[in-house]
């Protein structure tokens, strides 16, 4: 077997013998005579030493082998397609990956309706997301790791950074109905608060790192992730801050309960969200589609579908 000299054309033309049923249809779809469709075919599978059509019949028909190598033909064309595509947009200007970090309290609704919109857009563009919390997200921005941030629980923006406001999040403080906070009637002396485990998000960054925000306890329990936090918290392991999008059905179906301290006023508290990105970053299309995007959300619910009522 002689693999040496394979090449994409004759891959193209076996994936249409393929899918057109014969040596004609084929011919007339790629607009060539049909003796150099058959030469083609010929070529390849001299070149792999196996018949990949059976001719005995009316129509030519694909055998085992043939089958089983027409879906790695067609693998192949679909990655040197997507290579050529992506090659001409970088050769256009626009970027083949856009590098995001996302704050944890961003609701997802959101984030998944932006993606959505983003691949309709940019389809040949890859997206690498990283969802982080604290000082993580404007640390990715900073170094370079990511394209674009987006800010919820650092409450400060690093001067080095271009930002854009978004609408915030709401955030109130929860305990499940069994927890003893929970039995308090009205505002939560100080005192109390501070005998209590509070759940708090980690930083992983060195940028805020040995930082605390809106610790109000003696004794915490740190965790990176929020899913963790709010597994915690709806089994009475602490009290701690929730974006509300995140914890509105367990409030009203009574897992949790809201609290009123002098740091957390009864309906909550609003976050300040923002989008940042480093000035001297080079904003091709994709960077531009997202700085857009998002400085034209009216809210942080996901967008209904074009034609919905």
């Amino acid at each position: 077997m002689n693999i040496e000299r394979l090449s994409l054309d004759q891959l193209r033309v076996f994936v249409q013998v393929a899918d057109s049923g014969s040596f004609l249809a084929a011919a007339r779809k790629l607009a060539r005579a049909q003796s150099a469709v058959s030469y083609a075919i010929a070529s390849l599978e001299e070149q792999l030493g196996l018949l990949l059509f059976d001719r005995s019949g009316y129509r030519p028909q694909l055998t085992a082998p043939g089958e089983a190598l027409l879906a790695d033909a067609r693998q192949v064309l679909d990655h040197v397609d997507s290579l050529q595509v992506r090659a001409s947009s970088y050769a256009r200007g626009q970027e083949l990956e856009m590098a995001l970090a996302v704050d944890v309290f961003f609701p997802l609704d959101c984030l998944v309706d932006l993606l959505q919109r983003f691949r309709a857009a940019f389809p040949a563009v890859t997206v690498r997301l990283e969802v982080e919390a604290l000082g993580a997200v404007a640390e990715r921005v900073i170094d370079g790791r990511a394209m674009l941030g987006i800010l919820g629980t650092l409450p400060t923006t690093p001067p080095n950074l271009m930002r854009i406001t978004l609408p915030s999040v709401r955030l109130v403080a929860v305990v499940a109905p069994h927890h003893p906070l929970a039995k308090v009637k009205g505002r939560i002396a100080e005192n109390m608060l501070l005998q209590q485990t509070q759940l708090v998000l980690s930083d992983r960054s060195e940028l805020t790192a040995r930082q605390d925000f809106s610790v109000h306890s003696r004794l915490t329990w740190r965790m990176s992730d929020l899913g963790t936090k709010h597994a915690l918290l709806r089994a009475g392991m602490g009290w701690g801050n929730m974006p509300l999008h995140v914890v509105k059905e367990d409030l009203a179906a009574g897992r949790l309960v809201s609290i009123s301290t002098i740091h957390h006023p009864p309906q909550g508290a609003e976050l300040p969200i923002q989008c940042v990105y480093k000035p001297d970053h080079r904003a091709g299309p994709a960077l531009s589609w997202w700085l857009d995007a998002l400085a034209n959300l009216g809210s942080l619910e996901a967008q209904p579908a074009a034609g919905s009522a």
